[in-house]
């Protein structure tokens, strides 16, 4: 389900640099907190939490440079901060969920399940409130799914949840715009989840809740609106943050990084169409 808070490459190479710094910081965090197996878990999604609460927070920031499993033999420049530490947490917690679903319903996953259970404990006890609000809105998802229920809002609003008190770090001054700033890409992430996989969804009769819409005309356009319209608030709950720090980065993955994938999905099913029609 994740993968979709991305950079968009047409960046400047030191800014693209700079997103990597922090990305293999978050990545080295991981390995240092949870193990190597865990590094497997990280994405995208979180390396934007990562420079997010640096930005806001202003933390010392560590530089270094150094080689790892993926890149053995060339160093890479990483800059890590003590706010690693929570989005490095919330990793497992995101990827444990993701991989007790896999087993769930597909029966796979099992041995990243396995990897996962014991760092997932550890967060949980740290964050018990927080694991318990997530765990809620989860498995609410899980009940409307199984009802096979089609209304948006809901699915929706309760993904937001989840991705709501990730990204509340603290119960600060910030806290109501990180909420929302999170909900509202827990929304964006969802949908854009569900357009990405609904041919696959159709053809395993498994849920998903636009099952009643692909076929209708303007399919893409009505996605794309209800996709800038969370798009749209995560952005104003964004600029109401007192960012400076790598904001230029921030407002490429706002902006325009988290579309490359709808706009990917979208001209391959339109080439995908034009070849059946021929």
């Amino acid at each position: 389900m994740f993968g979709y808070v991305v950079l968009n490459d047409k960046i400047s190479a030191s800014q693209k640099e700079q997103y990597r710094s922090f990305y293999c910081g978050l990545c080295d965090c991981l390995k240092n907190d949870y193990g190597h197996k865990v590094t497997m878990f990280h994405s995208n999604d979180m390396t934007f939490l990562s420079i997010i609460l640096a930005g806001l927070y202003e933390p010392d920031l560590f530089h270094d440079e150094l080689t790892c499993v993926m890149h053995p033999l060339k160093k890479h420049k990483q800059v890590r901060h003590q706010y690693d530490h929570y989005v490095a947490d919330m990793s497992i917690v995101l990827a444990y969920y993701k991989a007790l679903d896999d087993v769930h319903d597909e029966n796979r996953h099992h041995r990243q399940l396995k990897i996962l259970t014991k760092p997932f404990l550890k967060v949980k006890e740290k964050y018990p409130l927080k694991i318990e609000r997530i765990e809620k809105a989860l498995n609410h998802i899980n009940e409307l799914e199984k009802e096979g229920c089609t209304n948006l809002d809901k699915m929706c609003n309760a993904f937001s949840v989840v991705m709501g008190e990730i990204f509340a770090y603290d119960d600060d001054i910030w806290k109501d715009d990180l909420y929302i700033l999170g909900a509202n890409l827990g929304k964006f992430i969802y949908l854009m989840d569900a357009y990405d996989d609904i041919e696959d969804d159709i053809k395993k009769k498994t849920y998903n809740p636009f099952k009643e819409n692909y076929h209708q005309d303007q399919f893409d356009e009505y996605v794309e609106s209800l996709l800038n319209l969370f798009i749209s608030e995560a952005t104003m709950a964004f600029e109401r943050l007192p960012i400076l720090l790598n904001g230029d980065i921030l407002r490429n993955v706002l902006y325009s990084g988290v579309w490359s994938r709808f706009e990917s999905v979208k001209n391959k099913r339109k080439k995908g169409n034009m070849n059946e029609s021929v």
